[in-house]
């Protein structure tokens, strides 16, 4: 099933990094950096299969569509030793789609950076060579920390600012920001998957705040794996195989929790989306196999297509189908009347959640007239 991923880091000079040679190796090219005369050359790298820069819309800069340009001036740009000179996002794409759909979704998370901040926003496409899992088609989004304008970068972006200078001025932090754009790759994804007709969804926020009680685990790397193999103690190890054992207690007590996270991402799955489900969360046989038992055993798992010619089962979970039914009923319901009116507590309980969701100032003025003009009878 897709998997969520997206993550952000800056490339800053204090860890001897320039944002000439992040792009280079990115976009498996061959640059040169101005400032300290030094040559990238990337291009016999393998596995790029599409990079492409993107610029804000109401902006006309076609000087920073040459990659060499954009970069080397987001390197002149900045003064300092331990300067931040790009900002990387790594976005996870999903495998079911196809090529075509992939390079939709970069490009529109890449055009939404670039409107979103008035920047520059430079992409590559990356898919799994060699031996590596298939599945891992992923982007390297890198955009400017400074405005991209006819003549050259501007002012620093708001996510580069300092939290203190945000506060100041009733804008949201970089943590906040961060957050924003977390969910906005999710909502791209998850159109991006429902114009391709497919029933799966991804999620952006953590198990905490989708009130889930498994611990996520991840994988130990191959130098940590080594490690153990010969003996050695590995602390991530043992705190791994602790979040594994406590998974598979709490499966057994709770097959729901691997059932919510099914219908989350889809309303529709077989025996071996729960399988792969389970198996994110516990590592070893005899656990996985009585989890994968007690969530077969749920009172909450529905078939809704039992086994035949070779195909597998299909199965919802009862709330997800009561939900289904109570939205279909809804919708003829509303499909019989002449006008949508909402009441305007309603309507101001929302714009209030709303403000406290952007923080600041909120909604504009002219946001508000929009929102009760659509609600209006």
């Amino acid at each position: 099933m897709a998997i969520y991923h997206c993550s952000a880091k800056p490339v800053s000079r204090s860890g001897g990094r320039s944002a000439v040679a992040a792009i280079a190796y990115r976009t498996a090219s061959l640059l040169t950096n101005e400032r300290d005369g030094l040559t990238h050359d990337f291009n016999a790298k393998k596995g790029v299969v599409h990079s492409e820069i993107v610029l804000p819309d109401d902006v006309d800069a076609d000087w920073a569509l040459d990659r060499s340009a954009l970069w080397n001036a987001a390197e002149a740009a900045e003064r300092r030793r331990d300067s931040r000179v790009a900002r990387e996002f790594e976005i996870a794409l999903p495998h079911e789609l196809s090529a075509d759909a992939r390079l939709s979704l970069a490009r529109a998370f890449a055009q939404d950076l670039a409107d979103r901040y008035g920047a520059a926003v430079d992409f590559a496409i990356h898919v799994p060579q060699g031996k590596s899992d298939i599945r891992n088609v992923h982007a390297h989004v890198m955009m400017t920390t400074r405005e991209v304008t006819p003549d050259g970068l501007g002012e620093k972006t708001m996510i580069e600012r300092e939290n203190r200078w945000l506060l100041a001025n009733g804008l949201p932090t970089s943590h906040m920001q961060m957050r924003d754009i977390r969910k906005a790759f999710a909502d791209h994804a998850n159109r991006h998957l429902l114009e391709a007709g497919l029933d799966i969804r991804v999620d952006h926020r953590s198990h905490l705040d989708r009130g889930l009680e498994l611990s996520p685990t991840e994988h130990m790397g191959v130098h940590a794996s080594q490690m153990e193999r010969r003996g050695l103690d590995v602390s991530r190890t043992r705190l791994e195989e602790k979040a594994a054992k406590k998974n598979a207690d709490l499966i057994r007590r709770k097959p729901e929790e691997v059932l919510r996270i099914l219908t989350d991402e889809r309303s529709v799955f077989d025996r071996h989306d729960i399988a792969r489900t389970i198996h994110r969360y516990i590592n070893d046989n005899d656990g996985f196999q009585r989890a994968f038992a007690a969530v077969m055993a749920s009172p909450q798992l529905f078939e809704l297509l039992p086994e035949q010619n070779g195909k597998l089962a299909k199965y919802s979970t009862r709330e997800m189908i009561t939900v289904e039914h109570a939205m279909a009923a809804s919708s003829l319901r509303m499909a019989e009347r002449n006008n949508h009116r909402v009441s305007a507590n309603k309507i101001d309980q929302a714009l209030r959640r709303q403000d406290a969701m952007l923080g600041g100032s909120g909604l504009t003025d002219e946001q508000r007239t929009a929102v009760r003009h659509i609600t209006s009878p």
